[in-house]
């Protein structure tokens, strides 16, 4: 038998919360509060799948600001519990409002029956859609995503220092472009550590101001700061005995970076506002896609926390760097994104999988990812049979494609037949895209004049391209 989902109606008027309780409590199980203080205690005490929230509360029940701070309270703090609001039919500004502000769904009073267990129901399937997909993907990340795929040299190589560094206690610092897998490499780290059955904790530490990071890693006393109502745990008290990776750590502000060499030295620190050492036992793994060493130089980042998280280090490649893992990656997406969607897609076209891997990806695997969720979103069959947004991106080269091409290659060096394969392959893709797959018409495009039918055939078979005849 399901377990009965449980509502929060929020409602100062004894009346309303009795009726509503009446009407919900056949499908719902019901919790009542007639104030916000009454309203944090229930959700403090009790998991809620659902808030019903009336915005005339005490202690101004003629002033809807007071439903309306809360509701963007409830939002901030427990997004994944959705709000329905109650609003006046007169209230069509407030309605417009709250929704901006998160409230899933409205109904006004006096109560429609019909109208309020139809606004709950959807709210509720909303939620428990997001729980679905939720469970889904740990599902997918468990049995597919916990390991490093591919079978190139660079990619066997990352496993294997994976594999030597995994078991120490050593910091290890993650570098690589955006969208490489930093944060894959750092799961992995702990999944193959002594760590593994403790909590595994990532926080992005570019995408914070510095009273946020520092509340977040350490934590905050209750009167911390404006808006710090009660004490809050940070990080590093609950990644005790597991790993914190820290994501893009050249974001850190150097207030809090001098916070964070105390715990490496000491394994100790205080929340913010508090004056008591709390002691933490946490592995540290950081990420960064910049050049730490010129930011040590530049006095942006402290040299001795650089050298404190610098003890190990390991990059991630860039996709372009392994392009022969491709289909293998592709797949993998695929499957994974099908599913989330609900879709039965087997596999690509040869068209499709000659796009990905003629296309340079500078937002790599997470380009990848992107890209492949958008062709299975608009795929009507079993197979996708090409990805429009590469189209735009290969078709649309500059007419200088040789010095685009030119600019592209590594600093560290290259091999020279392999770059000018793909540079030909490239070329290839463009004018078969540009003439529907039309080897003839591409061919004369790219000048084979009375040639251009065995030429293209010949440059198809070199490269298993896909084609049309005329």
């Amino acid at each position: 038998m399901a377990t009965q989902r449980t509502i929060l109606v929020v409602d100062d008027n004894d009346i309303n919360r009795l009726n509503l309780r009446l009407l919900l409590k056949s499908d719902y199980f019901v919790l009542e509060a007639g104030d916000i203080e009454g309203a944090e205690k229930t959700l403090a005490e009790n998991r809620v799948d659902l808030v019903v929230l009336d915005l005339a509360l005490p202690p101004e029940p003629d002033n809807p600001e007071i439903g309306m701070a809360y509701l963007a309270k409830l939002t901030v703090e427990s997004p994944d519990t959705p709000v329905v609001v109650i609003t006046g039919h007169d209230q069509h500004d407030l309605t417009v409002r709250a929704k901006k502000d998160g409230a899933l769904g409205f109904f006004g009073k006096p109560f429609d029956p019909d109208e309020v267990k139809d606004t709950i129901d959807r709210a509720m399937e909303v939620r428990n859609q997001a729980i679905r997909e939720q469970e889904l993907q740990r599902a997918l990340d468990s049995r597919m995503g916990s390991d490093i795929l591919g079978d190139s040299d660079v990619i066997q190589d990352l496993r294997s220092l994976i594999e030597q560094v995994a078991p120490m206690p050593s910091t290890v610092l993650i570098r690589g472009e955006t969208g490489v897998g930093k944060e894959l490499v750092a799961r992995c780290l702990h999944a193959q550590s002594p760590r593994a059955d403790k909590p595994f904790i990532a926080i992005n530490c570019a995408s914070m101001n510095v009273e946020h990071l520092e509340s977040e890693l350490f934590g905050h006393e209750k009167g911390a700061f404006a808006g710090a109502g009660k004490r809050k745990l940070g990080w590093f008290e609950g990644a005790n005995g597991g790993t914190l990776f820290l994501d893009e750590v050249a974001g850190m502000p150097l207030s809090v970076q001098a916070k964070l060499l105390r715990v490496l030295e000491h394994g100790e620190f205080s929340r913010l506002g508090g004056e008591s050492m709390i002691h933490s036992d946490v592995r540290l793994l950081c990420s960064s896609k910049m050049d730490l060493e010129a930011l040590v130089q530049q006095g942006e980042f402290r040299d001795d926390l650089y050298y404190r998280i610098h003890v190990v280090e390991m990059t991630v490649p860039a996709l372009v760097e392994h392009l022969d893992d491709l289909p293998l990656l592709a797949e993998h997406i695929l499957l994974q994104k099908s599913a989330l969607c609900g879709k039965n897609i087997e596999g690509f076209s040869d068209a499709a999988m000659a796009q990905m891997q003629h296309y340079r990806w500078p937002g790599n695997v997470r380009e990848l990812e992107n890209v492949i969720e958008r062709s299975v979103v608009l795929c009507d069959g079993n197979r996708i049979e090409a990805l429009p947004s590469l189209v735009a991106e290969l078709a649309g080269a500059s007419e200088d494609l040789l010095d685009q091409w030119m600019k592209a290659l590594p600093d560290s060096g290259i091999k020279g037949e392999k770059e000018v394969a793909l540079f030909e392959e490239k070329l290839l893709l463009i004018a078969l895209e540009r003439h529907d797959y039309i080897k003839t018409r591409a061919g004369r495009w790219l000048g084979f004049g009375d040639r251009a039918k065995d030429k293209m055939r010949y440059l198809c078979d070199k490269y298993d391209v896909a084609f049309k005849e005329e």
